[in-house]
């Protein structure tokens, strides 16, 4: 017995065209690379590498970047672990979080996580539009950053519209882009090094440190975004584990290889004032350009695509109106939730910058890693006999 949560009152408390609507939504598309590994792999690799990632060191000194990377990426570690035991003890089905959170600590509590989640994945939309329209503009200042974000964001929100497969199968040319940049970056400095400070511009009246850990932060939210797309995988109980696992075990080794590299190639000065400081050290700075827009449109693609699904399983819950989860005529898309998303992306993008937005992600996605620790960890704990999952961590 595989799954424990198969009773009518807890895994599906619905009418039963409301359960036959919510089955018809899992369409079985996409496997572990393409479903889960990349789009985390590129959300992850993103806009704070390329954009912030020099301000963090150069704020944190070397020490304290690397401990804020360790501490993000054990968070995002524990929650994987969180989220893998919790997804080979069920059916995993659309809503990824919403649906696991849901379906082990019931309706309520999965409905009042389930919105916040909704809201950090949507305003994540705008977050890494507004990060490529800044990279963007550092070469083409005539360009109006607002407007620009404004178009693209509605632009994704059309993609988004007449479906998902193209925002994935574009996916496989960025993530080779990326692993160019990441050669051109490494590949640079090599004539440049500097005395690295390892304990950084806060000691003299800079950040404070955990507000540099907010900034941060936004970088490990990635893994929601392959969690997301659960109901278009043929077997989410086997690549939500291992794709998720992987890619937070490879972006973290490339963050703490990049803040050292950052730390001996440049000056603390350096790294604070220019955000596009990776592109001065690399041996082809185009490419760093070419992946910061790339990776940061890449995510904004994905994010537009997971977060109406989380939105569409809320709705399926009737925590929001059933209107929220209508896919206008589609018959794989939750378009509704679409226009919402892209309404409040718009509204983001006119509301603040890139340091306004990072640390309200934080807080959300912080939020939502808590409730999936804490499901699991409540399952472990108090024995529960239908919780009996495959990848089993201690509680």
């Amino acid at each position: 017995m595989t799954c424990g949560k198969r009773t009518t009152a807890r895994d599906n408390p619905l009418p039963l065209r409301w359960q036959r609507e919510s089955s018809t939504v899992s369409r079985a598309r996409f496997g572990t690379f393409a479903g889960v590994f990349t789009p985390t792999v590129l959300t992850i690799l993103g806009i704070i590498l390329f954009l912030r990632l020099g301000w963090v060191v150069g704020q944190a000194g070397l020490l304290g970047s690397i401990v804020i990377i360790l501490i993000a990426s054990a968070i995002s570690l524990i929650t994987g672990f969180s989220l893998s035991s919790i997804a080979t003890n069920m059916h995993v089905r659309v809503g990824g979080a919403y649906y696991m959170i849901s379906r082990t600590l019931g309706i309520e509590i999965g409905g009042a996580i389930g919105l916040p989640l909704y809201l950090s994945q949507a305003i994540s939309v705008a977050f890494y539009i507004i990060g490529f329209s800044e990279a963007f503009t550092s070469v083409m200042p005539m360009v109006d950053a607002r407007l620009l974000s404004t178009g693209i964001a509605v632009t994704f929100g059309l993609l988004a519209y007449v479906g998902a497969d193209f925002t994935l199968k574009i996916q496989y040319l960025v993530l080779m882009v990326l692993a160019a940049a990441l050669a051109s970056f490494f590949g640079g400095g090599w004539d440049q090094w500097v005395a690295p400070h390892v304990l950084g511009a806060a000691e003299s009246g800079g950040v404070p440190f955990w507000h540099v850990f907010a900034i941060f932060f936004p970088a490990v939210t990635g893994i929601t975004v392959g969690l997301s797309m659960s109901g278009d995988l043929k077997d989410p109980r086997r690549s939500i584990p291992h794709g998720t696992l992987a890619a937070i075990g490879i972006t973290t080794a490339i963050y703490i290889a990049s803040a050292l590299w950052l730390a001996t190639h440049a000056t603390t000065g350096q790294l604070i004032d220019d955000n596009l400081i990776m592109q001065k050290i690399a041996r082809w700075p185009f490419l760093i350009l070419l992946g910061v827009w790339l990776a940061t449109l890449s995510s904004a693609l994905g994010s537009v695509v997971a977060a109406p699904r989380t939105l569409q399983a809320v709705s399926h819950d009737r925590v929001v109106p059933r209107i929220f989860g209508s896919q206008l005529g589609s018959a794989t898309e939750p378009r509704f939730a679409v226009l919402v998303t892209t309404v409040i992306a718009v509204s983001v993008i006119w509301a603040g910058d890139l340091n306004f937005v990072a640390p309200i992600i934080t807080m959300f996605f912080l939020n939502t890693y808590g409730m999936i620790n804490l499901s699991a960890g409540i399952e472990s704990f108090v024995g529960n006999p239908s919780f009996r999952p495959r990848f089993s961590v201690p509680w």
